[in-house]
């Protein structure tokens, strides 16, 4: 299968790429797509991870169930996947979010809180990268909110850290990092 850039990816390609994604485990698919495609274009082993960050202390930490505990909310919910370039580990954030309504609106807004965490981190810890993997229409339509949170002034010496955008940007990116 080849990439796909993600603004094509309307609710209705990903219903003909994917089948059914709404909830159980046809919700994993397009994750599952996108993983197989970083695997397959950077020869680089993407496992998954239960990797978190505690938004109370802005580190990062690895916690299988935080809700089990009283500070559960501290924790952002669990990147998707990781690779290493090298010296560089980079922690990716996979999402597919295809047309409107307020559930997608919410899915997007948790994705910036999690970046706002992401260039956090960034400020106090060195050969981490993050990547945020966005493919949808609604995901791409929505693009400028995250580069204006990674333009802030508070982040302009770690944003160059953190990758926002579709699978095939993704992949372009990697080749800076190797």
């Amino acid at each position: 299968m080849q990439v796909i850039e993600g603004k094509l990816i309307t609710k209705g390609m990903r219903h003909e790429i994917f089948g059914a994604v709404a909830g159980g485990a046809g919700s994993r698919k397009p994750e599952d797509y996108q993983r197989a495609m970083i695997v397959q274009h950077t020869g680089i082993p993407c496992p998954k991870t239960n990797m978190r960050i505690n938004l109370r202390t802005n580190t990062l930490k690895e916690i299988a169930m935080p809700n089990k505990h009283t500070d559960g909310f501290d924790y952002s919910e669990d990147f998707d996947g990781s690779q290493t370039f090298g010296e560089k580990k980079v922690y990716l954030n996979l999402k597919c979010i295809v047309g409107t309504g307020g559930s997608q609106t919410r899915s997007l807004r948790e994705v910036y809180w999690f970046m706002q965490g992401q260039l956090n981190v960034l400020k106090t810890t060195q050969n981490i990268y993050f990547a945020n993997i966005l493919d949808g229409d609604e995901a791409n339509s929505v693009l400028p909110k995250f580069d204006y949170l990674r333009n802030l002034e508070d982040y302009k010496d770690v944003k160059s850290s953190v990758y926002v955008g579709d699978l095939k940007g993704y992949l372009n990116w990697t080749t800076e990092l190797k």
